[in-house]
């Protein structure tokens, strides 16, 4: 496979599955985590051989608009002289940072609008890996405020709001991962569903989650150290810490590139009919659409003395309707009102075509017994 054009890749990488990927080891399993790293390596060897050549040139274009972006903001020249304590706001800036923050500011909205549009399937789910890396680095922010030189002579005084930012961000990615895994799962159960237990375990094989739950771990520790490095460089006041800012500028693209397989990865597998959530709110979704069906079947509406459902009532969009009953009109109107049609008032009363029993319509909708 590794021979094939860019052209016959994308002929067979849809039939392309994790079990046709064979690497030479170079790990020997009795070496600690040796088994784990060759699993890894085997599946983000499949991951990359998955990906069309119009994908990798779609993803590019979005990670180099991320990356000029990030550039932009964090090599900005008042970042870089330490900027003034005298001075606050954004109009105290020169001219030429203060267009470089507005560019960049444009420049990630392009971004953010490009993840939307190009992982339909997981957009939410992205855009919330994006928040979660700014709600890492306002929390590193946060830190750095009491002790410049955090986690150097840390106390825990200092950690208490910045720690529940990050304890928010995780919470969020760990649902994330949870969603994705629990989505995984049923797609195997529903869409590759067999009475053999053995072909069942071989496809959510195929469907491994190992290597994309390794990458995600990957792209959370390059969050952390972008988001610690940029806030270590800025923490000091005369900006002399070029080691901090190189970590930060590097990781970025790194992390840019790990975010679009991250979200990329499961669209692929699960398709782009999908619906990435929890199995607590899919069931949950289950459960009110499935009350509001009872409902609606509950409450039909048929007469009062022989049982039949009455073809001149129906469900409106806000309230229940009838049918007018003036020859030669076809229109309808809510239940006490005038026709829609001809204007004229409907009747209060309707004959049920079954037993021929005039009855209020109020009558047609009676309350159901409750036992």
């Amino acid at each position: 496979m590794t021979g094939l054009s860019d052209l016959e890749t994308e002929h067979t990488d849809l039939r392309l599955r994790l079990s046709d990927v064979d690497l030479k080891p170079l790990f020997r399993s009795s070496l600690p985590f040796g088994e784990q790293i060759e699993r890894v390596r085997r599946e983000w060897t499949f991951i990359g051989r998955l990906s069309s050549t119009k994908e990798r040139n779609d993803a590019g274009i979005t990670a180099i608009i991320g990356v000029v972006a990030f550039l932009l903001g964090a090599l900005s020249p008042e970042v870089l002289g330490g900027g003034r304590p005298d001075l606050v706001g954004m109009t105290t800036v020169s001219g030429a940072a203060y267009v470089q923050t507005l560019v960049s500011m444009s420049m990630w909205g392009w971004f953010v609008v490009r993840l939307w549009m190009t992982f339909p399937v997981m957009r939410v789910h992205v855009l919330t890996m994006f928040v979660c890396w700014g709600l890492m680095m306002g929390a590193q922010l946060l830190f750095h405020i009491e002790n410049a030189n955090f986690p150097k002579n840390m106390a825990l005084s200092q950690l208490s709001t910045g720690s529940l930012l990050t304890i928010v961000a995780v919470f969020m990615l760990y649902m994330l991962g949870t969603a994705v895994r629990e989505t995984r799962d049923m797609h195997v159960e529903e869409f590759h569903v067999h009475e053999d237990v053995r072909r069942m375990s071989e496809e959510l094989e195929e469907h491994s989650l190992f290597g994309w739950g390794a990458l995600f771990v990957a792209w959370f520790v390059l969050v952390a150290i972008n988001a610690w490095s940029g806030a270590h460089f800025v923490a000091e006041r005369h900006a002399e810490r070029w080691g901090a800012l190189t970590v930060h500028v590097l990781t970025a693209p790194l992390i840019i590139g790990t975010m679009l397989v991250v979200a990329w990865f499961p669209q692929r597998m699960l398709g782009a009919g999908a619906t990435v959530r929890t199995k607590a709110a899919r069931f949950a979704d289950a459960d009110l659409h499935g009350s509001k069906q009872h409902e609606r079947e509950e409450f039909r509406m048929d007469c009062p003395s022989c049982g039949l459902v009455s073809e001149d009532l129906r469900h409106g969009a806000i309230s229940v309707e009838q049918r007018c009953l003036v020859p030669g009109c076809d229109g309808w109107g809510p239940t006490g009102t005038a026709c829609a049609s001809c204007e004229r008032p409907l009747p209060s009363r309707l004959t049920c075509v079954g037993c021929g029993v005039n009855t209020p319509i109020a009558e047609f909708m009676g309350s159901k017994e409750v036992w």
